[in-house]
């Protein structure tokens, strides 16, 4: 008797029900496939909801040395400025909820501020943990339907480097509507489209890592652009206030270091100038979006 697989289909797009969803490439063993209609990139077969809960709850984030380097180290800087703007926009502060809030880092520049009450839901039980008790802050081991928050919670609902991760993010972006109140601030960070799939598939891809793609493909589940991150808020009452360039994560040799750091101020230079053009190969982007009042 065969083993089952825990995987599912999709037979049409989760932004706009289409259906001609065509081969786009293949990465880690896995079809990304591109809706026709509206241009969103995912991943079809992909794993089932139980694979995905068990991976994230037990498998994804699993060492200090990984919450440590990868979610705090190597993002310090990125955290820092997007704390900032955040600040900046609700100069009076509120209630704010981070989603994937792994090592906790982001939620630690709002730490010792009256004026700001934070929590965070991370899917990994040792990565919430482990915020929890760096930051003495609420993490909540699970994800967002977990939760059941009254209408209106919160002023600011964040998902930094994480939304690609989400399976349903028509359901999710439904409850985040619902807990945000009115004129309330998502602000969501990705990889930048146009950076990934030049960095991650075809030629540079082979040359750099031996391979025709490394898209972590099952893992991550949709590829967004700003484009169409933008038309899937506008469903659920979000309209873009923002939209800035953001750096990699930070790691490896000095002088690999030195030519992250030259690239970021080059391509986010061209980025600032174009409004953010989808031809601009920025590694990442830091959009925020305002719930409308009415």
């Amino acid at each position: 008797m065969g083993t089952e697989v825990d995987e599912e289909y999709l037979d049409a797009c989760p932004l706009c029900k289409g259906r001609r969803l065509d081969d786009y490439l293949e990465s880690n063993g896995r079809s990304i496939v591109q809706c026709k209609n509206c241009g969103l990139l995912f991943v079809n077969p992909r794993p089932g909801q139980a694979a995905i809960r068990k991976l994230f709850l037990n498998e994804y984030i699993e060492s200090e040395e990984r919450v440590s380097e990868h979610f705090t180290d190597w993002r310090h800087d990125s955290l820092k400025r997007e704390a900032a703007l955040v600040q900046e926009l609700l100069p009076a502060g509120g209630r704010l909820l981070d989603l994937g809030t792994a090592s906790g880092a982001f939620l630690g520049f709002f730490c010792g501020q009256d004026h700001w009450h934070v929590e965070g839901i991370e899917p990994s039980a040792y990565a919430a943990r482990s915020a929890s008790e760096r930051y003495g802050v609420p993490v909540h081991p699970g994800f967002l339907q977990d939760r059941q928050y009254p209408d209106n919670s919160f002023d600011v609902v964040t998902s930094l480097d994480a939304f690609m991760f989400h399976p349903q993010p028509q359901e999710d972006l439904a409850e985040i509507a619902r807990i945000l109140r009115p004129g309330g601030l998502l602000a969501v960070e990705i990889p930048g489209l146009r950076f990934r799939l030049l960095k991650n598939s075809g030629l540079l891809c082979r040359l750099i890592y031996g391979a025709p793609a490394r898209l972590n493909a099952g893992v991550h589940l949709f590829y967004y652009s700003r484009e169409t991150l933008g038309r899937l808020m506008a469903q659920h009452g979000m309209r873009e206030e923002l939209g800035v360039p953001e750096r990699s994560p930070l790691h490896g040799s000095t002088v690999f270091r030195l030519l992250s750091k030259s690239y970021y101020a080059v391509a986010s230079a061209a980025y600032r100038i174009t409004s953010g053009a989808s031809w601009v190969p920025v590694p990442k982007e830091f959009l925020i979006y305002r719930k409308e009042t009415s």
